[in-house]
């Protein structure tokens, strides 16, 4: 594109999408947008390109250091957009139909929570039921998980400062660890590294990780995150010093629904993986039984996903 006209600051283009026809540059705001180009190319198909268009500034005290753009979605046509679109709509069915379990499920607690205040230790009713409510509290671990995935193929994005959000979900686990003895350490060689994603949903996955490896340890155990920036991708890393993998299950643990905890819903690990890979980062571990894991997850900068 070449520069025909200037334009002051109050004269910037502020809306959310555009549809250009012509070749003048183009002025935005700090935010994200949506740009249409129409193809003119010869010996292609007629029709319009969509280009998500993320700008970001970044601050010090002493004022503005520069502006991170980000564009992605290139290449992608109407066609994908209308079933980019039709997936939105079936998550959002979905997202309604686990949010209607989920208010029946919340009042059977609450009444399953009275009668166990009002039964005394020696009534077996009593254990019947703490069994019940045990229940009722996996179904609800369980819409949770089933609401993320359906909100997978989530097209809000925003930047995220990846260590940033790894120290508040740290925040989460601070008294349990204490708890628990757990050595923790977190190691970073770049705290500006980002990434351009839907933070719920970097935040699952590190809840996840963080929360296998807190199960893992004994007491007196100890956690290690290491995040870095190599080759163009973000990697972290999460250790644990606990029991291990065992052989016979390494080629399950990704696998829905698949879990070794007494209450656990065998969601958790094949979410992040999908989250992962959505973004087309990749997830693995390396394990070794009383020695300890590590998960690894590993995405891209600067790809279109």
């Amino acid at each position: 594109m070449s520069l025909r006209h200037s334009y002051v600051f109050e004269d910037l283009f502020t809306d959310k999408s555009y549809k250009l026809s012509e070749d003048p540059a183009i002025y935005i705001k700090e935010g994200s947008h949506t740009v249409v180009l129409e193809n003119n190319f010869q010996n292609e198909k007629t029709g319009c390109r969509t280009f998500n268009v993320n700008t970001a500034i970044v601050r010090n005290e002493q004022g503005v250091l520069g502006v991170i753009v980000y564009c992605e979605g290139e290449g992608k046509s109407e066609d994908d957009k209308a079933t980019s679109e039709s997936l939105s709509v079936i998550g959002e069915l979905a997202a309604s139909a686990v949010h209607e379990i989920k208010n029946p499920l919340f009042s059977i607690r609450g009444f399953l929570q009275i009668l166990d205040n009002t039964l005394s230790e020696s009534d077996k009713r009593k254990e019947y039921v703490k069994i019940m409510i045990s229940e009722v509290d996996r179904l609800e671990s369980l819409t949770k998980d089933f609401l993320m995935l359906a909100k997978i193929k989530s097209d809000s994005k925003e930047l995220v400062w990846v260590c940033e959000l790894i120290k508040e979900v740290i925040e989460l686990y601070k008294s349990s660890f204490e708890k628990k003895k757990i050595r923790f350490r977190l190691y970073m060689n770049d705290e500006s590294i980002f990434l351009w994603a839907d933070r719920d949903q970097l935040e699952q996955v590190f809840i996840n990780l963080i929360q296998n490896a807190f199960e893992a340890v004994e007491e007196g155990g100890s956690i290690d995150i290491i995040v870095s920036k190599l080759n163009e991708k973000v990697k972290v890393e999460v250790k644990d010093n606990g029991r291990g993998i065992g052989p016979e299950v390494k080629d399950k643990i990704f696998s829905p629904f698949f879990t070794t905890k007494k209450n656990g819903t065998g969601l958790g690990l094949f979410i992040s993986k999908r989250i992962v890979e959505n973004y087309g980062g990749n997830i693995y571990f390396n394990s070794a039984q009383e020695e300890g894991t590590t998960f690894v997850v590993e995405f891209p900068i600067g790809k279109d996903h």
